[in-house]
């Protein structure tokens, strides 16, 4: 498991600051707060997924976010075509995340192994058998550079680290803490499938218990993220890992503190006004989002998507 590793005053001092002015009386309207976690939300849950090999894009993964009722015989149009395990992990996110934050709320509770077994049994609901099982043979893990412990041996690991989460024994900082629980989850590998979604939001579960917001391990890092993750298995050196969480801890609460809004490219419209100044009707617009050959996400009877996206189509068909 992790060695204890400290963040570098400096980097810990300006999170510190940024989190003050962020927790500061009226900084941001009750209305900004939930745009943000509700971006924030889609951003985790796309990322996490596409982390793991996910085919679906960040407006798949908000349509299904959304609320959407998802069954092997009831798939929307515009996700047909689409792995159905993507599809159905990404929409069990969402009860997954709402357990995830009651728990974290209630900071004197301890997390127990039933805790963490529900939690898997929500994400991998209908995509693995064993969903909310502990595996029961061994593994390897590939391109990783150590082996989990023994399948008989999960229990015993779980109940250390669980040990870790609840009363910190080394008085670690919270950031600290939750990229040490994030690395011994890893490791210890107790599930069949799941096991990174879960590293990720057990890091999450720890932020927001102590009053961060959720942080988002972007799948355009994977490499950086995977290389760190390396450098603890070969080395034992904990630091690149830490310091790579702190700057994904650090961007979301710069994101808060932002005084814009987004873009007028990043809001959704209705593809009815999207099409002018394109050569394509609406109608047409409409049928590519139903194929899936643009991301967009649909408003009762309305499809909306970005200018953004809108642009990064037309350049890809050299229009």
């Amino acid at each position: 498991m992790a060695q204890y590793a400290e963040l570098p005053s400096h980097i810990q001092k300006r999170i510190t600051e940024k989190k003050r002015k962020l927790g500061s009386k009226g900084h941001l309207t009750p209305r900004r707060i939930k745009e943000i976690d509700e971006r924030m939300q889609v951003d985790f849950v796309y990322n996490s997924n596409k982390i793991e090999g996910s085919t679906l894009s960040r407006g798949e993964t908000e349509l299904i976010l959304r609320g959407i009722t998802i069954g092997k015989k009831n798939i929307p149009d515009a996700l047909r075509g689409k792995d159905l395990g993507d599809i159905l992990v990404a929409h069990n996110h969402s009860n997954a995340i709402d357990l995830i934050k009651k728990i974290a709320f209630d900071r004197v509770y301890k997390v127990t192994e039933s805790d963490i077994k529900k939690i898997h049994g929500i994400i991998m609901k209908g995509v693995i058998a064993s969903a909310g099982q502990y595996r029961n043979y061994d593994i390897d893990v590939k391109g990783a550079g150590f082996t989990p412990p023994p399948f008989y041996d999960i229990s015993k690991h779980m109940r250390d680290l669980l040990h870790t989460l609840n009363s910190n024994p080394d008085e670690l900082r919270p950031i600290e803490l939750a990229a040490q629980i994030h690395y011994d989850f890893a490791w210890v590998h107790p599930f069949e499938d799941g096991n990174g979604r879960m590293s990720r939001l057990l890091l999450n579960l720890i932020l927001v218990r102590n009053g961060y917001p959720f942080a988002v391990i972007k799948s355009v890092d994977k490499p950086q993220y995977l290389r760190a993750l390396r450098e603890m298995d070969i080395s034992g050196n904990f630091k690149p890992f830490l310091i790579y969480v702190s700057r994904c801890v650090e961007q979301t609460l710069d994101l808060y503190l932002a005084p814009k809004k987004p873009s007028k490219k990043e809001e959704f419209l209705p593809l009815a006004k999207l099409a002018g100044g394109t050569p394509y009707s609406a109608e047409y617009l409409s049928l590519l989002a139903r194929k899936g050959r643009i991301d967009a996400i649909k408003e009762g009877k309305t499809w909306k998507s970005t200018k953004k996206i809108i642009s990064a189509y037309l350049k890809e068909q050299g229009k």
